[in-house]
């Protein structure tokens, strides 16, 4: 499938050319550099670092004091499964063909190329430890260790033997695959007294300890994924306690006028989880709780991050090491009356991005508007490979080496909905969205959001003849039918 990255060409020669000589890259001392990589899941970009005071996150804030803390950078769709895949492949879901939860890649594609193959052909250990991939199975020939970490997501015993018998109950009364993984859900919240490894976040960071101590001694590619802050939001007790139910607010609940309904969830996620209504929204009290609940598992992945830096600080590995922390995609916590993620909005796709490297700048901050599949080429070409054919991210090394730097003109990312596909850009000022027909190419919805004084619009713009110039200027740019027309994801090319 012809790909297009014409718009970007003469950019990315130039990126190319800065890049030859940058003082940034890591392959310029003797020896294979290593590459520690965080995923955190449902992180926003909501830190000590990014300017949120009340959210304590130490350990994230120390990584970006050593690094270069992007302000706007965006996954390319807000669904775990599909945005680990892009990181992983470097491409856009329209390029790798994923854009849902139930296609592993290597069930879609056997010989695709992605930073644990490419690692691994290299040379290096390579190692992956608790939700890297949406599926653990997912490059599994790849990785040097990749241990079956317990997901359990609960630690409370009244509560795990609830869930036992609700399921047990489902499988007698012959209940329905969904229906028996409705009744395993168990409750949004939980607080329990004790260790962080009565978590599977704790046995992660863990794991991650441990394999740094025993392979200290070579060119190691680790992959560490927290889980928390993603639903249900459990944490030891101490983290909770971080906070008071005073500090937080009630959002407004009221969509953007004019918003597209294609634009916008039901939350059926969080509405799976016992205790959460199946329709309406939430009183302000539950609304509380569960924002509480979000902050406390935000300090929980962020003192496993800290575990885990430790150590390597400890191990002398931390100048042979280039960090990243990322979050796979924003979340929604009651903002427009909606939870979770899964759309096209601000909040949805913009994320914590943190790049950590050995003599490179330190305590920086970037207004560049980078994508999560630039990850691939940076890392490739930063412990200095050549990227394979086929990516379409490009490096961020130039932006590392001046955190001033312009780099892309829009980020661009993509969620589905049944037989369209929603498409958006999102430049300086503006995030501009398409609803666009697989089969004809037909914009069925668009909407504009103008992001010049805040994260979450009142209204779309889109119909206003006010801005109809200004509209079909980024339609161009967008290059809708032409994306859809291409993409792997069209039943037409399948």
């Amino acid at each position: 499938m012809k790909q297009n990255l014409s718009l970007f060409s003469s950019v990315s020669r130039a990126l190319i050319a800065t890049f030859l000589c940058c003082p940034l890259l890591l392959a310029e001392s003797d020896g294979k550099k290593n590459v520690l990589i965080f995923f955190i899941d449902d992180l926003r970009p909501e830190l000590g670092c990014y300017g949120v005071d009340k959210i304590q996150s130490p350990a994230i804030d120390a990584l970006a004091s050593e690094g270069v803390l992007f302000e706007r950078a965006y996954c390319q769709q807000a669904l775990c499964a599909p945005s680990r895949i892009s990181m992983m492949t470097g491409q856009y879901p329209d390029h790798n063909g994923i854009d849902g939860l139930f296609t592993p890649l290597r069930r879609h594609d056997k010989e695709a190329m992605t930073l644990p193959r490419y690692f691994q052909e290299q040379g290096y250990f390579t190692a992956s430890y608790g939700k890297v991939y949406h599926h653990q199975i997912d490059d599994k020939e790849h990785w040097s260790d990749l241990p079956d970490i317990s997901r359990e997501k609960f630690a409370n015993p009244e509560t795990l033997a609830r869930i036992a018998e609700r399921v047990a109950e489902a499988k007698k009364s012959e209940k329905t695959v969904d229906e028996v993984r409705a009744a395993g859900k168990g409750p949004a919240i939980e607080v329990v007294e004790g260790p962080d490894e009565l978590y599977r976040d704790g046995k992660v960071a863990k794991a991650a300890i441990e394999s740094l101590r025993k392979n200290k001694e070579k060119p190691f590619f680790m992959c560490v994924g927290f889980a928390k802050p993603h639903l249900p939001f459990a944490a030891p007790k101490r983290y909770w306690d971080l906070y008071e139910r005073e500090q937080f607010m009630v959002p407004e609940r009221i969509l953007p006028e004019g918003a597209p309904s294609l634009g916008v969830t039901k939350w059926n996620e969080l509405r799976g989880y016992h205790g959460i209504p199946a329709e309406g929204p939430l009183s302000d009290e539950l609304t509380l709780e569960l924002r509480h609940g979000y902050a406390a598992s935000v300090s929980f992945a962020d003192a496993q991050v800290g575990k885990v830096m430790s150590e390597l600080d400890r191990l002398g590995l931390r100048e042979e090491t280039l960090v990243i922390l990322w979050g796979d995609h924003g979340y929604k916590l009651g903002e427009y009356g909606l939870w979770c993620k899964h759309t096209n909005f601000e909040v949805d796709t913009r994320v914590p991005l943190i790049v950590s490297a050995p003599g490179g700048k330190r305590g920086k901050r970037s207004q560049a508007l980078v994508e999560i599949v630039d990850l691939f080429p940076t890392v490739v070409e930063m412990t200095g490979g050549t990227v394979p054919a086929g990516r379409d991210g490009m490096s961020l090394a130039p932006v590392l080496e001046d955190p001033k730097r312009k780099f892309r003109p829009f980020a661009f990312m993509q969620y589905p909905r049944g037989s369209q596909m929603g498409y958006a850009l999102r430049n300086e000022r503006w995030r501009y969205i398409e609803w666009i027909k697989f089969d004809t190419q037909e914009v069925v919805a668009r909407a504009l959001y103008d992001h010049q004084e805040t994260q979450f619009p009142d209204k779309n713009l889109a119909a206003d003849s006010e801005y109809s110039e200004l509209v079909a200027e980024l339609s161009k740019q967008l290059d809708a039918a032409r994306r859809v027309k291409e993409s792997r994801l069209n039943p037409a090319n399948k």
